[in-house]
């Protein structure tokens, strides 16, 4: 019984840490996303500027 709950508290460890793991990759992509936005809003800028 004890083994059962040591393992259910594992897995439960591993899903905590696949879900950060998750949220970090969404983090990360969201940080590049957004400097590829403010590159083509500059972008977008300078050509209305000419």
């Amino acid at each position: 019984m004890e083994k059962l709950i040591q393992n259910q508290k594992l897995r439960k460890k591993d899903a905590i840490q696949c879900s950060d793991e998750s949220i970090q990759l969404y983090e990360d992509e969201q940080k590049s996303l957004q400097g590829k936005l403010q590159k083509l809003n500059e972008k977008q800028q300078d050509l209305a500027m000419k």
